[in-house]
């Protein structure tokens, strides 16, 4: 997968290329500069190339975004969950305008309008994939079916997130060459239905594991179609897409256990990772454990260093690579987290502190580098943090016993003030003058010292750890595919596989806390699923498939609006006038304005609660 994304800009442009005009003929001939299906494919290489372009979206939507430094996609971080009761603005700015006033939302809201054309822009990729099929001859059949293999599962994924966000969507089974003002929506079973179809219809030609690091496999789209089947089943009351959905997770999980011992590059027993410095940092860490193993460089990909959970991954280049081959890399050092060198201590702490604020005044950079800009609080500009609910609230009382909530996992940032009484101390949302600056910092996000790091090129925009090469990012693990089978099984009825499921993942946790059947609720796994997947999963589209209806008359989705009320950005924020407050009607996302605006010869109807 290496040399095929990293030279993707060069391989679309070789799609472009046109056969040059002779003088004499210029005025007889059809001009050959003109951009077609047909000239766009003349080798098969072309199509691969368009497949690649596929990629590179889906790939940019399954990772964060920085508006100003690049990284993701417009759309990622609202399908990450930007609003939701995992992740939101963080502070610095209001509530009052956050994505989480539900109630000041409106259909012209930019976001939606961005995910909905990153959606649809996947899907037109996938589909010149199939045009290129049409057109190129001589592919063998197994050629042909791992291409088309490939362009479905991103038909599938694009399909099922629209039909989770926004209900039944116009489905566009192939590129139009001109302009249509007459699409019409389906409903939002038939969009499940069609995100299925092109699940099973991608995976004869896929093999069981990724032919190159970052590619399909047949995991990953059983994993999607898992999914797909349980949110039908939710949408139209059919248990028997209970049990396709948990025949397709048992798929996925039969082929990808759980890692459950210390493994890979930072294990007592690993080894270095070629091209990855280790700036004079032991390899090994004895204080890690088996999660935060599954996040190390080198780890990461299906089969690195043995790991077995890993379903697909968005690859990252090392240094020497992207300086041949280019490639997007992720800037979380400057995305994520509060802008920590900003907070200032609460009232009550000020007389006995030198400086304004725990990450202010005398650091060790040794210990710590880089001081509030460096790896332990990420440098971040405060695009976009977790919430009190990921940080906090699922880890209270007997949960909190559990490798996930430790601090080589979820670092809860210290005083870093050398001259402070509280050196080193874990802070608190108390001692802060503004409670919102305060949120812990992912082992999925960056590092705790400094092996790993190519020193040279790991500062950018003044932040001097941002760019951390070669570290790789989950599209999907099997972890998650656990989840979702405990989903599918207590919503079938089956509350003992569903205990089973999520215990599975507790126990690799090493949580002392299990659930037994009785205990487990909607809720139950979505606090799991904030425990093993913050930062991971994409939030909005699985709190809006637990839901049904809301397109063209009220729906119901109670699991996402209890959430909503206590768990989100302005929730915490402005508890006072925000918690517990009643959401508006809508449990659909609405179809953006101008999609209704521009589709001038046949109605677009609104979804239910919007205006």
């Amino acid at each position: 997968m290496k040399k095929t994304i990293y030279l993707a800009m060069a391989l679309v442009a070789a799609m472009c290329t046109f056969n040059a005009c002779d003088d004499e003929a210029f005025l007889t001939e059809e001009p050959k500069t003109v951009f077609t299906k047909e000239n766009a494919f003349e080798k098969s290489a072309q199509i691969d190339a368009a497949l690649v372009r596929a990629y590179i979206k889906f790939n940019l939507m399954n990772t964060l975004n920085n508006a100003y430094a690049g990284g993701g996609d417009g759309a990622s971080n609202f399908l990450k969950g930007d609003g939701s009761d995992l992740l939101g603005g963080t502070r610095g700015s209001g509530a009052s305008t956050s994505f989480s006033n539900f109630w000041n939302l409106q259909t012209t809201n930019g976001t939606f309008n961005t995910a909905w054309n990153s959606l649809y822009q996947l899907i037109a990729y996938a589909n010149l994939v199939f045009d290129g099929l049409d057109i190129i001859e001589g592919l063998s059949s197994d050629e042909a079916a791992y291409l088309s293999g490939q362009a479905n599962f991103f038909k599938g994924w694009a399909y099922l997130r629209l039909g989770e966000l926004f209900g039944g969507v116009p489905i566009q089974e192939r590129l139009s060459e001109e302009l249509k003002f007459d699409y019409e929506r389906s409903t939002r079973a038939e969009t499940y239905s069609y995100a299925i179809k092109c699940f099973e219809e991608a995976l004869p030609g896929l093999p069981d594991y990724p032919k190159q690091s970052g590619r399909v496999a047949k995991g990953v789209v059983n994993h999607f179609l898992a999914e797909a089947y349980l949110a039908r089943a939710i949408e139209t009351d059919n248990s028997g897409d209970y049990t396709k959905s948990i025949a397709a997770a048992d798929a996925v999980i039969s082929k990808h256990p759980l890692m459950t011992q210390r493994f890979g590059s930072r294990s007592e027993n690993g080894r270095q990772p070629s091209g990855i410095p280790d700036n004079g940092v032991a390899r090994y860490n004895p204080d890690g454990n088996v999660y935060w193993d599954l996040f190390q460089i080198g780890n990461i990909a299906y089969g690195a260093n043995g790991n077995t959970e890993s379903l697909m991954i968005y690859e990252q280049p090392t240094y020497e690579k992207r300086s041949v081959y280019g490639g997007n890399l992720n800037n979380f050092g400057v995305t994520i987290g509060p802008a920590y060198r900003d907070a200032s201590w609460a009232p009550e702490y000020q007389a006995t502190e030198p400086s304004g604020g725990p990450w202010k005044g005398k650091f060790d950079s040794n210990r710590f580098p880089g001081a509030q800009l460096g790896i332990h609080l990420t440098g971040s500009w405060g695009m976009i943090a977790s919430m009190d609910y990921a940080d906090e609230v699922v880890w209270e009382g007997e949960f909190a016993d559990d490798i996930r909530n430790s601090q080589v996992c979820l670092y809860t940032p210290v005083v870093m003030d050398m001259n402070s009484p509280r050196y080193l101390q874990p802070t608190t949302k108390e001692m802060l003058l503004d409670k919102g600056y305060h949120a812990r910092v992912s082992c999925k996000i960056t590092t705790w010292d400094l092996w790993g790091w190519n020193l040279s090129h790991a500062s950018s925009m003044g932040v001097p750890y941002v760019n951390q090469f070669g570290r790789d990012w989950y599209v999907a693990r099997s972890a998650e595919t656990y989840l979702l089978r405990a989903e599918a099984k207590l919503r079938s009825g089956d509350a003992n596989g569903a205990a089973a499921d999520i215990n599975a993942v507790r126990s690799r946790a090493q949580a002392s806390r299990l659930y037994s059947p009785g205990e487990v609720t909607l809720f139950t796994i979505l606090d799991e699923r904030a425990r093993e997947l913050v930062w991971e999963e994409m939030r909005w589209p699985t709190l809006m498939r637990m839901g049904k209806g809301g397109q063209d008359g009220p729906g119901s989705n109670p699991t996402m609006k209890q959430q909503l009320s206590y768990h989100t950005f302005s929730a915490e924020i402005l508890p006072d006038l925000f918690a517990g407050k009643e959401l508006p009607e809508w449990t659909l996302f609405p179809i953006p304005f101008n999609v209704i605006n521009l589709n001038s010869e046949v109605e677009l109807k609104q979804n239910y609660g919007w205006k």
